[in-house]
């Protein structure tokens, strides 16, 4: 079990998982809610197909079409970094560098928020 789940917070005050999640028709929110309570009671235990691991500590929530992205931190709680709508079988680079930055930056900064 997870005690926290935190949200990253960008330089100008955005929390760009909360927003995605927020624009979400209802039905799909409601999956990805599903989805963060199984992570936050299962944790390191949760696998496929709900969670995968990419690389680096990076690793993806997968409810249906929607991939939250997310790392452990301080041992047992996690950060959610970045979030998109998944259109193609791989997870673009270009996201999964976005995702390893935003790892880097709370480890360093703690830009963070329940």
């Amino acid at each position: 079990m997870l005690s926290n789940i935190y949200y990253f917070v960008d330089e100008k005050g955005n929390n760009p998982v909360k927003e995605f999640i927020k624009l979400l028709p209802i039905k799909e929110r409601a999956k990805v809610f599903a989805y963060l309570v199984e992570l936050q009671d299962q944790g390191h235990n949760l696998h496929r197909p709900m969670v995968g691991y990419l690389r680096d500590g990076i690793y993806e929530l997968r409810p249906k079409d929607n991939r939250i992205f997310y790392f452990f931190f301080l041992k047992d709680s996690v950060v959610l970094v970045h979030a998109i709508r998944k259109k193609t079988d791989k997870i673009p680079q270009t996201d999964l560098s976005l995702c390893i930055k935003r790892k880097a930056l709370v480890e360093e900064y703690r830009k963070i928020e329940l």
